[in-house]
């Protein structure tokens, strides 16, 4: 019979595999057994032999441990002696911190401080900056004004001379002036005193003066001369002659004597006379009137006289008026 029918057979019959089953396993089972306590056994004198040899390690190491502790003893004594002194020098540290944060704080107010400074030179460089720029256009302009004065200096020079020369003419005019006005005031007291002895003849000598005309306006003017330029008056270009009154001011068409002249700043006017009396007034302001009205320029009205009354003169002084007078009456 081959093998493939007896194991046919033996595979069709449970009772025969089973009983080849449990004596199969048995004597696996033994060789598997010795087979593992040979096994053990090599392991175990492997295993003695490592732990000889790790019990020599442990001695080795136990020596070192002790070294070791012994080192560590040291390093605790080491460390316990450095602890000491880091907390000193931690205690240094807070210190410290507390001087670093006071000085942050005070580096922090000169930043804010140099912070202010450099705006503050900034805005300063700008001024400095105009400034030269102001500057040199003030050289240049000091640089004219230079040849300006050099030129004026040569100028006052001129006038320098001309002046010592007017000066020299001045003394000898103030000479001849003070010896007429030492022949008016002995004239005028001797007027006044006709004036105050007998008012009629004062009205007939102011008559008199009118009839006299322009002749004695001529020498009122004259007489007076130096008085009327103190005010800007030139005597010269005082003109005898009528205004017609054309608007009806005071009445149309009526014409008043008047002495005046003509500048391009203003108009001047003037009465003349012996004696003002009250009647100066109304003639003054007549003629105020009209030249207000016929002539677009500001006015200056004199009153030339040797004599006026007190009352009229500081009326009419009230009104802006100059007088010019050699006597005031009371």
């Amino acid at each position: 019979m081959s093998s493939e029918k007896v194991v046919d057979e033996i595979l069709r019959n449970p009772q025969l595999i089973s009983a080849i089953a449990d004596r199969v396993y048995e004597k696996l089972k033994d060789e598997i057994v010795i087979k593992r306590l040979e096994e053990n056994t090599r392991s175990i004198q492997i295993l003695q032999e490592a732990v000889k040899s790790l019990q020599e390690e442990v001695k080795k190491q136990g020596e070192a441990i002790v070294s070791l502790q012994q080192e560590v003893k040291r390093h605790g004594e080491a460390i316990t002696s450095l602890q000491q002194e880091v907390k000193k020098q931690g205690e240094a540290i807070v210190s410290l911190q507390e001087a670093v944060k006071s000085l942050q704080e005070e580096v922090k107010r000169h930043g804010e401080a140099i912070t202010s400074l450099q705006e503050a030179v900034k805005s300063l460089q700008e001024e400095v900056k105009k400034q030269g720029e102001a500057i040199v256009s003030l050289q240049q302009e000091v640089k004219r004004h230079g040849e300006a004065i050099t030129s004026l200096q040569e100028e006052v020079k001129r006038h320098g001379e001309a002046i010592t020369s007017l000066q020299q003419e001045v003394k000898k005019q103030g000479e001849a002036i003070v010896s007429l006005q030492k022949e008016i005031e002995r004239h005028s007291r001797i007027i006044l005193r006709l004036v105050r002895s007998q008012k009629k003849f004062s009205v007939e000598l102011g008559s008199f003066t009118s009839r006299a005309g322009k002749g004695f306006e001529r020498t009122m003017l004259k007489l007076y001369r130096k008085a009327l330029e103190l005010h800007g008056v030139d005597p010269k270009r005082v003109e005898h002659g009528t205004i017609v009154d054309t608007v009806g001011v005071i009445e149309k068409g009526r014409s008043f004597e008047v002495d005046f002249y003509e500048t391009n700043d203003y108009i001047y006017v003037f009465e003349i006379k012996n004696f003002s009396d009250k009647g100066v007034i109304d003639q003054v302001f007549i003629r105020k009137k009209l030249f207000s009205a016929l002539y677009n320029k500001p006015l200056k009205v004199f009153v030339v006289t040797n004599y006026i009354e007190k009352e009229v003169k500081e009326k009419l002084e009230k009104e802006g008026v100059e007088i010019i007078a050699s006597y005031v009456v009371d």
